[in-house]
């Protein structure tokens, strides 16, 4: 199976208010009076300072004071630094950022007690306001601080008084101070201390750690040591928000603290090493590598599924592959928080003859108990490590494994990339725009359970069958029963004229996939609600939903016997969740790249290129917003014959790199699906007899990929 590009990418001092004060004095030799001018105080009006999760956030910054007036929104730098002005507001503040670290879905919170205060957003800031206001943070404190035709819920405010009140935002500053004591030896107030997100300092700290919030009242929100998979410190949240939650910090043991002390060289030595790769691939005066300069940076074992190996990736990456673009990146988000191995041939008996409704914990919770952890040490030194990596820009992150060597030809560290031994499948989250002929807009939101029939067959051509376990799955109608990890999703496999694994529910029958169609993307409960859905409608109960959530895929030969059953398996994790419809709707012109003109000018001269070979006939010119960092992932074309209701052109083409246009050509498109064919029966880049057309461009943007469809401009 061939490597494409498409296919690859896939963490308390209190600071007064900032014055300036004048001072008077002097004498006379004379005697006579000196005055003394009065000088004003300079109140301040900003708050700064820098929000990462160790990787810099590229997004959108804002405070409410507790009055409930919001600031303006202010836009992280390429450090993610920031600046809100909080003029003509009364502290203290809440601070909310909604953005993506390195293709990452980021919610975070954060508070301040006076205006002109030095203030961070972390992952740590964020548990500082949840501990100190007694209720979830992240996306729930985010959500509950929305405002609604411009007023901010009073709840906000009772969480923002709660959380400011002096004594108790002191303990649970302190308490967070405490957890991460070990790889603190400085006592960097992570609230207040100014930091800058280069791997260095407190930013080094949030490397190494895995914050998982709380989600509910009671919940307990944790902070582990990603090389040992051990707990630093809780946070147990009161039942009812505002009252005092229930904190602790566990040392870790002098050998597990040396094992995060060498784990701190793996980021920066793996980032060094993908920076001396990237380098094969500039923007300008761009010449492909030769697979002898890509094959330094691979090491022997690497492995996607169970053909594509060392000898694949090289040739994609190389001069022959389509992976060798100008501008290609291979970005180290961070590390994973967990080894992200295929399950072994004992894990999956484990797993599938589980009876716990809690199944892909206890798989991830086992392997820790076992020592299998993201980071692999040989007396104490890395020799591997599951690294989070982002390809191209694409909404989506991988984690990949990479293994350190001896051979430093390519880069000091010696590390490379090992693949993940994974099937190519993807769990992307979507925001979908339409507008019509009018200029309205409507919305949809998906998460795709993206999987190639050609890919599952390359692996065993007798797997029919996909099992999908995980928070939130289940079937319309009974979403709000108490529904837990559990529950399954099943793809099977589709229907003459599709290529991807349609869902069904648990049964198999083919019976669950009629509302969708044939589709790849599952829809929320929620917005299914009241729809034409049947109660056997797979959907997702996105409440039990967040980033950072895990899944296991489960591939399956039907039948009793040697080779039959769950044959192979496979974890993965999701980093984003579909943005909801309100904010979308608020944000439009920050998301989707809006079409500026397109070539040919005209529906009727597009119409007229029939059965005209279409390579670089059609160009798209548009533009995008910086505020949440979006990167340009495709661009369609979309043909329709009414006379037969037939569809005669599906293109997408790859607009990776491409931030202000893109042109249609063969070499470049990601899919093709066209009435044309040649001597051969392949599609060819060009239509029969067609009487309209849809255009459509995709950004990836807060972990989503926000797409926005039209008719072609008349």
């Amino acid at each position: 199976m061939k490597i494409t590009l498409k296919r690859l990418a896939l963490g308390i001092a209190s600071a007064g208010l900032l014055t300036i004060y004048g001072c008077g004095g002097g004498g006379s030799t004379t005697g006579s009076a000196i005055t003394t001018p009065t000088v004003t105080p300079t109140l301040a009006t900003t708050l700064s300072g820098t929000a990462a999760i160790g990787a810099p956030i590229a997004g959108s910054v804002f405070a409410i004071d507790i009055n409930g007036k919001v600031s303006p929104a202010a836009t992280t730098s390429a450090l993610g630094a920031f600046i809100v002005d909080v003029a003509g507001m009364t502290a203290p503040f809440i601070l909310s950022i909604t953005g993506t670290a390195g293709g990452k879905q980021v919610t975070l919170n954060s508070i301040a007690t006076a205006a002109g205060q030095t203030v961070n957003i972390t992952p740590l800031t964020d548990l500082i306001v949840s501990t100190a206001s007694g209720q979830p943070g992240g996306s729930s404190l985010t959500s509950l601080c929305a405002p609604v035709a411009t007023v901010v819920p009073p709840a906000c405010l009772s969480a923002l008084t709660a959380a400011a009140t002096p004594a108790t935002l002191a303990s649970a500053t302190q308490a967070v101070i405490a957890m991460i004591a070990p790889l603190n030896p400085a006592g960097t107030n992570p609230l207040t201390d100014s930091f800058t997100a280069n791997g260095t300092g407190m930013d080094a700290v949030l490397d190494q750690i895995l914050v998982a919030p709380a989600d509910a009242q009671g919940a307990m929100a944790t902070i582990t040591l990603i090389a040992t998979n051990t707990s630093l410190g809780t946070v147990t949240l009161p039942g009812t928000p505002g009252q005092t939650a229930t904190t602790t910090a566990t040392a870790p043991s002098t050998t597990e603290l040396a094992k995060a002390t060498a784990a701190a060289t793996v980021l920066p030595e793996i980032r060094a090493c993908l920076a001396s790769l990237n380098a094969l691939y500039p923007k300008t005066g761009f010449v492909a590598p030769t697979s002898t300069q890509v094959a330094q940076f691979v090491d022997a074992s690497f492995l996607l599924g169970i053909s594509e190996d060392k000898t694949a990736i090289v040739g994609a990456l190389s001069g022959t592959g389509d992976m060798a673009i100008p501008g290609l990146t291979i970005e180290a988000v961070g590390l994973s928080p967990h080894d992200m191995s295929p399950l072994s041939p004992a894990e999956i008996t484990t797993f599938t003859q589980s009876t716990s409704t809690t199944r892909v914990a206890d798989l991830f919770s086992s392997r820790v108990t076992s020592g299998n952890t993201a980071v692999a040490f040989t007396n104490s030194v890395p020799t591997s490590a599951w690294v989070q990596l982002r390809v191209a820009g694409d909404a989506g992150v991988n984690n990949w494994k990479m293994v350190k060597t001896t051979d430093t030809t390519g880069c000091a560290g010696g590390w490379k990339l090992a693949g993940s031994g994974h099937l190519d499948m993807h769990m992307n989250a979507r925001i979908h725009r339409n507008i019509d002929s009018t200029g309205a807009a409507t919305f949809f939101r998906e998460w795709a359970f993206h999987i190639q029939k050609a890919n599952v067959i390359a692996e065993n051509a007798a797997i029919t069958k996909i099992d999908v376990r995980g928070p939130g799955l289940t079937t319309f109608g009974d979403f709000s029963n108490g529904i837990t990890t559990g529950q399954k999703l099943q793809l099977i496999m589709p229907t003459t004229g599709h290529t991807a694994m349609r869902f069904d529910d648990s049964t198999g029958t083919g019976a669950g996939s009629s509302f969708y169609g044939d589709a790849e993307a599952l829809q929320s409960c929620q917005d299914l609600a009241g729809s034409s859905a049947g109660v056997t409608t797979p959907c997702i109960d996105e409440t039990k939903v967040a980033p950072g959530k895990l899944y296991v895929w489960t591939l399956k030969v039907p039948g009793t016997g040697t080779g039959t059953g769950p044959v192979i398996a496979f974890p993965f994790q999701i980093n984003a969740v579909p943005l909801s419809k309100a904010f979308a709707a608020a944000n439009q012109s920050s998301l989707f790249a809006t079409v500026t003109s397109v070539t040919p000018p005209g529906s009727a001269a597009l119409l007229a290129l029939t059965n005209t070979l279409l390579d670089g006939q059609v160009t798209f010119n548009y533009t995008q917003s910086a505020i949440y960092g979006s990167k340009m992932d495709n661009c369609g074309l979309y043909l329709w014959n009414s006379a037969t209701n037939t569809q005669v052109l599906s293109a997408e083409q790859n607009a990776v790199g491409h931030e202000t246009s893109c042109t249609f050509t063969t070499s470049g498109l990601n899919s093709l699906a066209s009435a044309a064919k040649d001597s051969n029966g392949q599609s060819l880049f060009k239509f029969t007899t067609a009487t309209s057309g849809y255009i459509g461009v995709t950004t990836s943007v807060l972990g989503n990929q926000a797409s926005s469809g039209q008719p072609y401009p008349n």
